[in-house]
């Protein structure tokens, strides 16, 4: 991987995750962090590269943009990665029939055939061959995506199985943009990964990270940019690794953008968010008041006087609690809102989603 002169590197909290895994203190890690915060970027920068200089085999998936065979496309996957460090051959049955699997999910129509593939089975048979291997570390970006859909369920019951039967030789770090989601994957009694890793939240970049980028913009702009302001507006925008880092890109490439001017064309990119918007489209009306409302601190949603309100903002004569419940589950089902536990209140999950809907007209 070609070096990112802009990468902050986290070398120390890398070290000490790779320590916890080669001391057997742990075998599972979760992370949480909201979107934009640096998850993906500390797993395949600083994790990843420290752990191939570990001589661990490392395994990268990321479950935010699969499609609907979410247990073919991580069977493939692992399947091709078991292949590239000698764990399975290319001649081995299993390995064609996963190939001729992985060609029907791009749509290319494979011209052998065999036996119908289980990726469930695949999925264990593979995970045993991989721990023939000696130590792997798999990293499992965005895991939240396998808690919303129902059919989902048997895979993450599959893959917990061949976790906890590996776990001496294969580490995995989880990584999840919402609190709901991983709530319902790993702190629920009933959840499939329950009590199953330490969760973590991602630790926030301090000073350290801004004075970082001044030093790369002065480098590669030849100009200056002063520390304290960076710092100012960085923690102007909740601390987001990712704003700072496009604010201090687009300073490098536009000389004539003032830091303020930059920081309000990114706040204006995050308003005009296509995953948003397209969250906005699919959801119905009852569930924008709710989500609007939850996004401005409101309480009491099953009130009375809450139902009439939301009742004239609809344009019918009455809302009856059940169906406020019923599109609150929706939501949750979503991972857009989770509650509190300790009050009857409600949060919006991704704290940029909630900046995108008070920013709503």
């Amino acid at each position: 991987m070609a070096k990112d002169l802009w990468h902050f590197p986290r070398a120390t909290l890398a070290q000490q995750v790779l320590g916890m895994f080669e001391s057997g203190l742990s075998s599972a890690l979760v992370f949480f962090a909201p979107r934009r915060m640096g998850k993906t970027e500390f797993l395949r920068k600083d994790i990843q590269p420290l752990a191939d200089k570990k001589k661990w085999k490392t395994f990268y998936f990321s479950f935010l943009d699969i499609g609907e065979k979410v247990q073919e496309e991580f069977t493939t996957a692992l399947a091709h990665f078991a292949e590239s460090v000698g764990a399975i051959s290319s001649n081995d049955t299993m390995f064609k029939r996963i190939r001729k699997l992985g060609a029907e999910i791009v749509g290319i129509k494979a011209n052998i055939e065999l036996e119908a593939s289980n990726p469930i089975s695949d999925m264990k048979t593979l995970f045993s061959a991989l721990a023939a291997q000696g130590n792997i570390l798999l990293l499992m970006d965005e895991v939240q995506v396998l808690t919303k859909k129902e059919s989902n369920h048997q895979f993450i019951a599959g893959l917990r199985t061949s976790l906890d039967i590996n776990k001496d030789v294969i580490k995995v770090i989880f990584t999840g943009s919402s609190r709901e989601g991983l709530r319902k994957m790993f702190s629920q009694a009933s959840a499939p990964f329950f009590h199953f890793g330490q969760n973590l939240p991602f630790p926030e970049l301090g000073r350290e990270f801004t004075d970082h980028l001044s030093a790369v913009f002065n480098t590669v702009s030849k100009r200056n940019l002063d520390n304290d302001l960076l710092w100012d507006n960085f923690l102007m925008m909740d601390k987001v690794p990712q704003l700072a880092r496009s604010l201090v890109e687009r300073l490098a490439l536009n000389p004539s953008l003032t830091i303020i001017e930059a920081k309000n064309q990114l706040l204006a990119d995050i308003v005009n968010d296509r995953a948003f918007v397209e969250i906005w489209e699919n959801s119905s009306n009852l569930e924008h008041i709710l989500l609007k409302e939850i996004a401005h601190g409101a309480e009491a949603l099953f009130s009375e006087k809450q139902r009439i309100v939301f009742a004239k903002n609809l344009g019918v004569p009455e809302l009856t609690v059940p169906a406020v419940q019923s599109a609150i589950r929706v939501l949750q089902r979503k991972n857009l809102i989770g509650k509190l536990p300790e009050r009857s209140s409600y949060y919006i999950d991704d704290p940029n989603f909630k900046s995108w809907l008070q920013h709503l007209e």
